[in-house]
């Protein structure tokens, strides 16, 4: 047995819905870049998702046979799906094969994310972004990332958005100010108090995804999506993603209510 990652790449030039899904034994990060810099490659590839297994020839070999049918052109890792049953698949076989905890950089210099250790997600590091900072990897010298760092980050559609999120998050309670956590992992986590976090914004470049507990409100437009358990974030076990205004007018309420039933346990 090989361990090491089964991930699912995306290039922006390529078709919609068009995936390159397979296996490294280095990162995903370096594979996206290895392939970004061969002849003819019109933009650089970026890493939707990866999963650390315990071997990755055989969790590879699961995944092709059960995406067979689509296949799309002469490279066998290239898909033609939705990303969401891509990624079912992807985390079905890593499950059954085997997840392996992905190795940290660096330890946080506070209470790390919460999948850190346990999940195996790799985020988004373009090699050559066409704005914003070179993004870094965790634990380079150059120390912790801002929150400026992540709008950068984000596409010219969503920063306005993260922007409304982050604002109202902060004028809930003044507590969330000093509670929130911002890390190189395109990450901004919430706690209060010296607590967990209970609130988490993961910025990638064409989406935000809003992490939360459950709440009793209602999901009238089922627009929250569950959280598997074997992706092991605790007490997070909702999530939401923010592409336009409207998703985050929708979302808002349920933000607020994850941080008022935080605020009022700790009262």
């Amino acid at each position: 047995m090989t361990e090491g990652h089964i991930y699912i790449l995306f290039n922006p030039a390529y078709r919609a819905n068009q995936y390159k899904i397979g296996m490294t034994t280095r990162t995903p990060e370096e594979r996206a870049a290895e392939i970004s810099s061969a002849t003819g490659v019109p933009q650089n590839f970026e890493v939707l998702l990866s999963r650390r297994v315990t071997d990755c020839h055989r969790a590879e070999r699961l995944i092709h046979q059960r995406l067979a049918e689509h296949r799309s052109g002469s490279d066998r890792e290239f898909f033609q799906v939705s990303l969401s049953f891509a990624i079912d698949i992807v985390n079905e076989v890593a499950a059954a094969v085997g997840l392996r905890p992905e190795k940290p950089a660096v330890q946080e210099p506070s209470a790390p994310m919460a999948d850190t250790v346990t999940t195996g997600e790799i985020d988004l590091v373009p090699r050559k972004p066409s704005v914003g900072p070179q993004w870094r990897r965790q634990g380079t010298p150059e120390g912790p990332a801002s929150f400026e760092d992540h709008i950068a980050y984000a596409d010219a559609v969503r920063q306005p958005l993260l922007r409304e999120l982050r604002d109202h998050i902060l004028a809930i309670d003044g507590r969330l100010r000093s509670g929130e956590v911002v890390t190189p992992r395109q990450r901004i986590a919430y706690k209060v108090s010296g607590g967990t976090n209970f609130l988490e914004i993961k910025v990638q470049r064409r989406a935000i995804l809003i992490r939360l507990p459950e709440t009793s409100l209602v999901d009238a437009e089922t627009k929250v999506r569950k959280i598997p358990e074997t992706h092991g974030w605790g007490r997070l076990k909702d999530e939401i993603r923010i592409s336009s205004a409207p998703d985050v007018k929708y979302a808002l309420p349920f933000v607020e209510a994850a941080c008022r039933t935080e605020l009022k346990s700790l009262d």
